[in-house]
């Protein structure tokens, strides 16, 4: 029975621990009933009471012992029409972004998985000097350990690209931003103000602008050696640029990464040029025609990815 009704039993029916005139009762002594009812009473409520909040707590736990974490990242997942877009764009072909259909969300590794386009930014991290910002990935990291890159972010759900960027800067790079302006005197640019490691007395005023007219289409076909995944990113290209020298900013990198360095655009392009002859034959299969984008090669992830750092960079030499 429910607790109102082991009450109502209680009160309603004298109990013949309290009956004068059934003698004694059960036991042999009198002025015991009462309190033995009263202390009964109590144990069943506290029992009641903490069989409720055992019930109410149970799904909070199962979430926080999930192997899928509340934190989980998501994607917004897209498609593009079937005009003009009959056939699947080629590597690199630039896509007016007004121009994608929204699918919903899913978590990041279904999106790699199983080749759903979704959005990210790649982001030209330039000093005063003219020179960009190279990250080493850690070798404990399970994707392409040891291997170089610039910042890049998948776009999250609820996220404009100008919040990706600024989220962007401040995770990877140590920043702090209070928003940004719209303002500037480059058609498609933007600022906004960067404090160094949480330090509001310091304040950098950062510009930011499309590397490229349109986002670039990015595909990359692993082939069968990895699951025969394939991805596909509306790729933004950035450039952000510093107002005084990397040596007189405080950085503090994500802890992934294990070194860093500055080029020239010169020596960047160079660097490219030569890690391309890195780069193995691509591979496409008899049986369905599966492609592999070739093995990761050379001193970045793969060529698929250098070749997107190549063509933001010939847009801005």
């Amino acid at each position: 029975p429910t607790l109102p009704t082991i009450m109502q039993l209680t009160f309603r029916h004298p109990s013949p621990l309290t009956s004068r005139k059934r003698g004694h009762g059960i036991f042999p002594w009198r002025g015991v009933g009462i309190p033995l009812i009263i202390i009964v009473l109590l144990f069943l409520i506290i029992h009641h009471v903490h069989h409720r909040n055992g019930n109410a707590n149970t799904p909070s736990l199962r979430i926080s012992t999930s192997t899928t974490s509340s934190k989980e990242e998501l994607l917004p997942i897209y498609e593009l029409p079937t005009k003009p877009f009959s056939k699947e764009p080629a590597h690199l072909t630039p896509i007016d972004p007004s121009l994608l259909i929204s699918k919903g969300s899913h978590p990041i590794d279904i999106a790699h998985r199983n080749g759903h386009l979704h959005t990210g930014h790649i982001l030209y991290v330039m000093d005063a000097s003219g020179k960009i910002l190279f990250l080493q990935r850690s070798s404990h990291v399970v994707t392409c350990p040891g291997t170089w890159s610039m910042l890049g972010e998948h776009a999250n759900v609820g996220e404009d690209a100008r919040q990706t960027v600024v989220r962007g800067v401040e995770e990877e790079l140590g920043f702090t931003a209070l928003g940004f302006d719209e303002s500037t005197d480059f058609p498609g640019a933007w600022t906004a103000d960067f404090h160094p490691n949480n330090n509001m007395k310091t304040s950098l005023h950062v510009t930011i602008q499309n590397v490229t007219e349109f986002p670039l289409y990015y595909v990359r076909h692993y082939g069968p050696r990895n699951d025969n995944r394939i991805d596909r990113q509306l790729t933004y290209l950035w450039l952000v640029h510093f107002p005084k020298s990397h040596e007189e900013i405080q950085w503090v990198l994500d802890d992934e990464v294990a070194n860093h360095k500055w080029m020239s655009l010169d020596e960047v392009g160079s660097w490219l040029s030569e890690d391309a002859t890195n780069d193995k034959k691509v591979y496409t299969s008899s049986e369905g025609g599966l492609k592999d984008d070739g093995p990761d090669e050379g001193d970045f992830c793969h060529g698929t990815i250098r070749s997107l750092y190549e063509a933001g960079l010939m847009s801005m030499l």
